[in-house]
């Protein structure tokens, strides 16, 4: 709302005008000699011009503001309908309408974009499930003629193949992510069953790059999205597979503490530089250190940050460098986190 000072800035010009008109009635006055008036009857005059001139502005000021409100509340309230017979002021009248051609282009140009966006976001998805097609028949082949093809041959398609495969599916979570709500289903799941099922793609990967995995504390029932929560470890096994060195260790643990439980993916390796840890989630953010050789997109961990908040859960970091990196996954035990409004 429009205050006092505001208003005579907007006014200013015909302040200026009512006062240079009664300085020039009084300079009239005072150098016209034959100009005869008692002094009380000047008064009288100055008082109710005065007086008029406050009567003025309160009326104008009041008729202002509510000019600024009415306008305000058609911009904010009914946009889309024509401001025709809305306004008793031409130019208010004129202004309310500029605002509606704007708006009115502005909501074509949204439904153009979207319409766009759900032709290409149907022809991506489109394509993902096309594309699996090839991937699984090129699994296929190579497996039915693994004995008859070099072993190191034989790895490295196969590590191309889940890289693809990987790849694939991130972009599917990622379009996926977006409406999370149509497509959840909170429900109570044992600890060691999303472990298995995140695990069980990287069996190959495992061996290739001889590591070993070792598994420590029970099993717990928690509240979440069974797909969704094995999508999030997914991401930090690769994440942890990834930057392991060759021979190197990666520990998948489950703790009880509390109100929560929390799955920590811990691996041996160079680590994470302690000016990366507050920016490890950050989307499109790679480590300033290229650690081995790796080509990171920075997607995965955000993607999986991302997923992790929707949920209710608390995805986090600790790493020493040069020793270790661990990402931990808490579980909230409490059910009220898990209400739709939150997602």
């Amino acid at each position: 709302m429009i205050n006092f000072w505001k208003y005579l800035k907007e006014r200013w010009l015909t302040y200026l005008f009512l006062i240079v008109a009664f300085l020039f009635a009084s300079l009239v006055y005072k150098l016209d000699g034959r100009f005869n008036i008692s002094p009380s009857n000047a008064n009288y005059i100055c008082i109710g011009w005065l007086m008029l001139l406050v009567i003025f502005i309160s009326v104008d000021y009041t008729v202002f503001r509510y000019r600024i409100a009415t306008l305000d509340d058609y911009c904010q309230f009914n946009s889309l309908e024509e401001p025709s017979g809305k306004f008793a002021y031409p130019l208010d009248n004129h202004y309310a309408m500029l605002f509606y051609n704007l708006k009115a282009e502005h909501e074509q140009y949204k439904s153009m974009i979207r319409q766009n966006s759900a032709e290409q976001l149907e022809f991506i998805t489109k394509w993902l499930h096309d594309v699996k097609v090839p991937i699984a028949a090129t699994r296929l082949v190579l497996d039915q003629h693994e004995s008859q093809v070099d072993p190191r041959f034989y790895q490295s398609i196969d590590q191309e193949l889940f890289t693809i495969e990987k790849a694939i599916e991130k972009v599917f979570y990622q379009i996926k992510a977006g409406s999370l709500y149509e497509d959840y289903k909170i429900s109570k799941i044992q600890t060691q069953n999303l472990i298995a099922a995140a695990l069980k793609p990287y069996s190959n990967i495992f061996g290739y790059k001889e590591l070993k995995i070792n598994l420590t504390g029970s099993s717990y029932e928690v509240l979440t999205d069974e797909k969704w929560s094995e999508y999030i470890l997914s991401q930090l096994i690769s994440n942890a597979v990834k930057y392991t060195p060759q021979g190197g260790q990666i520990e998948i643990s489950t703790k009880l503490s509390d109100n929560s439980v929390t799955i920590s993916v811990k691996n041996s390796g160079q680590g994470i530089p302690s000016q990366d840890i507050c920016q490890i989630f950050k989307r499109g953010y790679t480590s300033s250190d290229n650690r081995s050789g790796s080509k990171a997109t920075g997607y995965g961990l955000y993607l999986a940050k991302k997923v992790a908040e929707k949920l209710g859960h608390r995805l986090s970091v600790d790493s020493k460098l040069g020793q270790y990196a661990m990402f931990s996954l808490t579980f909230s035990q409490e059910p009220t986190l898990y209400q739709v409004t939150k997602l």
